[in-house]
């Protein structure tokens, strides 16, 4: 029998408009209609596909403005389907709710929306997208709700991942294209959820040079032997954007031994320097 596991992202959105069809960019947030929004306008969900499980799926729609406070009553937020979407509705998701709507409750700023993605029907190698709009939003009331003009609509990847093992010891070289390079006789690689690891180092740095040990590598998730780096930054507080260029990286089947190339953005991310890495496993 399948089993039904749940994923939720819990992002924090501070999102702002004016006019009807809003940009957020130009609203005074103690004046105007109240706001409906997703977190991003695109965002990844990692679904472990080898038993076909269901997993219940997540995304929070939050709504801001209006006096700067919520609303004291329920808020209706609507939603539809955009066609764009590369998924279809029973192959590889369906919705939880079928209404097309979800009450944001009385004195909160949030709700999440889900659906249950069906793990066993999605390509690794080609995420399947859902499309969702938010069409508006009402309340008992009759408040002035609307639709956000730059977060109105997310797409989200339904990414097919596999069971993964690549936390341990590795010998890192790493060399970058402006002629830098390192040797780490001894990196480490933790698994922090399921396929996600944090590596301890970033670029050519030695142990200790960035954020005063806390923090100094990067996060990557592999997908069923692909890597790939996801924009970030650099360990995880400076300014400095780290992530996977067009070349995934890669795990040898036999030995174990990974390759990684990525970009660390530099002089006010205006310049990038490109670095391979090669993680022999120990």
């Amino acid at each position: 029998m399948k089993t039904i596991k749940y994923i939720i992202i819990l992002l924090a959105v501070s999102l702002t408009a004016t006019s009807c069809v809003l940009d957020d960019d130009e609203q005074v947030f103690n004046e105007g209609p109240y706001v409906l929004a997703f977190p991003s306008a695109e965002v990844t969900g990692y679904f472990l596909n080898d038993n076909a499980d269901d997993y219940t799926y997540t995304v929070p729609l939050s709504i801001t403005g209006g006096n700067g406070f919520p609303l004291d009553q329920d808020v209706s937020a609507m939603f539809e389907f955009d066609p764009s979407s590369t998924a279809t509705e029973g192959v590889e998701f369906d919705f939880v709710d079928n209404s097309g709507s979800v009450t944001i409750e009385g004195g909160n700023t949030f709700a999440n929306l889900p659906i249950v993605v069906h793990s066993g029907a999605l390509d690794p190698a080609n995420p399947a997208t859902v499309v969702l709009n938010i069409t508006g939003g009402s309340s008992a009331s009759n408040n002035n709700i609307v639709a956000s003009g730059n977060t109105g609509t997310v797409t989200i990847y339904l990414q097919a991942t596999c069971s993964s093992d690549l936390g341990g010891t590795y010998a890192l070289t790493v060399t970058s294209d402006s002629g830098t390079s390192n040797f780490h006789p001894a990196e480490t690689l933790v698994e922090i959820e399921e396929g996600q690891y944090l590596t301890a180092t970033s670029g050519t740095w030695d142990v200790g040079v960035l954020n005063g040990g806390v923090r100094e590598g990067f996060i990557f998730q592999e997908v069923c032997g692909s890597i790939v780096i996801p924009q970030q930054n650099l360990a995880g507080i400076y300014s400095n954007l780290l992530e996977g260029t067009d070349v995934l990286g890669t795990v040898d089947p036999t030995t174990g031994d990974i390759t990684l190339e990525y970009t660390i953005g530099f002089s006010g991310n205006s310049t990038f320097v490109t670095y391979t890495a090669t993680y022999v496993k120990l």
